[in-house]
């Protein structure tokens, strides 16, 4: 187990909070641009650094996902207002919630990798990240053209901080599985949102009509013209589903 550091925004003596978990080879600071209007409307918003990742200790190099877990459940709050998951960060949080070590009183699930039926997928999309994304803030910028330059300058961090290595142990090293069949369970046991963009990698067309079927069209949001990090690229759509959500607001009085 590993004391993540944990960066925070907003007032410890807040009646919300959100806990948010980020993607392989992101940070904490990631989840800035979103932390920083959710702080203003008056939530406590804490989002750990993944072991290996941010500022936080890699400890014995064991990614698993017991491991990543047991890490989390020793540095945020496990029964918050709110837990969002972006991408692999989607991933830990979906199991999570299923074996008990969060129990949010709603999730958010951002484009999260739900599956991968081998290790070699993940290989080779970090194998291209390691290998193509810009070490500077204007390429960035012009790859995620949404971004604000705070998101580049913390992606761009992030990608110095980050060993790839690691993250090749936790994003493949657990690889594979499907988390797919458990959406139905996952939305009994608290309110959930999936919030996509239209063109999901991760969620495709066939997947998203699958999950529409089982928790209901309300629970699943595909926006068009937005990238992976629907939260920097949709920054106030975004906002606005997390406060309909965890004011009960999203699903009317159905659940």
């Amino acid at each position: 187990m590993v004391q993540l550091n944990v960066m925070r925004w907003g007032d410890a003596g807040s009646t919300r909070t959100a806990v948010a978990l980020h993607g392989i080879t992101a940070n904490a600071g990631a989840m800035a641009e979103l932390a920083r209007p959710l702080a203003a409307a008056g939530w406590l918003f804490l989002a750990p650094d993944m072991r290996g990742h941010g500022e936080s200790s890699r400890a014995n190099g064991d990614f698993s996902f017991d491991s990543l877990l047991a890490d989390f459940a020793a540095s945020v709050p496990v029964k918050p207002d709110l837990l969002i998951g972006h991408s692999f960060g989607g991933t830990l949080a979906q199991l999570g919630v299923l074996n008990g070590t969060f129990e949010p009183r709603a999730l958010l699930l951002e484009d999260p990798v739900s599956h991968f039926a081998d290790q070699e997928t993940p290989l080779e999309m970090l194998a291209w990240d390691e290998a193509n994304l810009p070490r500077n803030i204007d390429g960035l910028l012009q790859l995620n053209p949404g971004w604000s330059q705070l998101d580049a300058a913390w992606k761009l961090l992030s990608l110095v901080q980050t060993d790839f290595e690691d993250a090749r142990r936790a994003f493949a090293g657990n690889a594979p599985w499907d988390l797919r069949h458990k959406a139905g369970e996952i939305a009994s046991k608290v309110p959930t949102v999936w919030v996509l963009p239209e063109d999901s990698r991760f969620v495709p067309v066939n997947d998203q009509d699958r999950l529409r079927r089982e928790v209901g069209e309300q629970a699943v949001v595909a926006m068009p013209g937005v990238g992976h990090s629907v939260h920097r690229d949709a920054t106030q759509e975004f906002v606005e589903i997390v406060e309909r959500l965890s004011a009960g607001e999203w699903f009317g009085h159905d659940r």
